[in-house]
């Protein structure tokens, strides 16, 4: 009898090694962070943190974290200057024949010989923490604004400009190929800069892409883009997706 008790307590005593050991599995498996993107207006900031007022977080806020190699940059005002041989363009526009007649275009440095994203805006996705989401800064890499009809004649390039011939840019890319864009005096022309995290103020739009463990609530940043709101708000006014 007192050897049956003794190999049950045994037996017992394994069995809950392993529940606790299975629980303490699943509460880090739980707890492993994911990678995704939040976006809205810059709500406060203290010191390296600053929280952002987003529909992605299941709190309707997210603390994001700035770390030493996270990369900050800046949607700047451009002007026809800035459209040199080199640069990275995005224009949106419309289309006639092979021609964009662009009605904004947002301007990134070449990144490791690529262009290939930095022009950040985010969007205004619906629902919570996306992980995975925002991987991309070219063509697709953002939501369109709620109410958002692109038109029939909707024209768009993205590339390096290859040449500069008065107001028309040939713009080269080596997944769309070369187009032409038009650029007049009604055109609107932005610059992404890098700058410091001193750069964070409120009331700006973030678009921020990192790792959170919490769905959201707190972020760990890996890239944040910040520009001005918009006339809707901080919205993606490049999203072509």
């Amino acid at each position: 009898m007192t050897r049956h008790s003794a190999g049950s307590r045994t037996c017992a005593l394994a069995l809950t090694v392993v529940g606790v050991a299975l629980l303490a599995a699943g509460a880090a498996s739980a707890a492993a962070p994911v990678q995704g993107s939040i976006v809205g207006p810059i709500t406060s900031v203290k010191g390296k943190t600053f929280t952002v007022k987003t529909s992605l977080s299941p709190t309707g806020a997210s603390k994001v974290t700035v770390g030493s190699k996270t990369t900050i940059t800046e949607q700047q005002a451009g002007n026809l200057a800035d459209l040199r041989t080199g640069v990275c363009v995005m224009a949106t526009g419309t289309k006639k024949g092979s021609v964009v007649t662009a009605s904004r275009i947002a301007l990134s440095p070449v990144v490791k010989g690529k262009c290939n994203g930095g022009f950040g805006g985010g969007g205004r996705p619906r629902g919570s923490y996306r992980p995975g989401a925002g991987a991309g800064g070219g063509p697709g890499g953002g939501s369109r604004p709620p109410g958002f009809t692109r038109p029939a004649n909707f024209g768009f390039a993205f590339g390096a400009i290859s040449a500069v011939k008065g107001s028309t840019l040939t713009v080269h890319s080596n997944q769309t190929g070369t187009t032409t864009v038009k650029v007049s005096s009604k055109t609107t022309i932005t610059r992404t800069a890098t700058v410091g995290s001193n750069a964070i103020a409120v009331k700006l739009c973030a678009f921020v892409r990192g790792t959170s463990s919490d769905k959201g609530v707190t972020v760990a940043a890996q890239n944040v883009s910040l520009s001005k709101p918009g006339a809707t708000g901080c919205t993606n006014r490049f999203g072509v997706r």
